[in-house]
């Protein structure tokens, strides 16, 4: 991917991350949402190598929604987080 393609996927990525995110202060594990994070990772992100810290923070996010618990949404929205702010890490490089 070239940096403007790899830039568009990443804000993408953080837009469906955002909405994930506002469904879990909310309660609700769209797992829809989750499917679309897997996607975009699929098409492209995770075959960077600019982008392995997402490859990782992709499976922690997906790992905190297997096991039901009761820290099961704080931990996942905590996952978020450090994601978008990995994401934010990686689109800095870029520019």
């Amino acid at each position: 991917m070239n940096d403007p393609e790899l830039a568009r996927a990443l804000r993408s990525l953080g837009r469906t991350l955002q909405m994930l995110e506002t469904e879990l202060r909310h309660g609700c594990l769209d797992e829809g949402l989750l499917a679309d994070i897997e996607s975009h990772m699929e098409r492209g992100i995770a075959g960077d190598g600019r982008c392995i810290v997402l490859v990782t923070g992709v499976d922690n996010l997906r790992e905190n929604t297997l096991t039901p618990r009761p820290e099961r949404i704080a931990d996942t929205i905590r996952a978020c987080e450090k994601l978008k702010d990995a994401i934010e890490g990686v689109t800095a490089m870029l520019g």
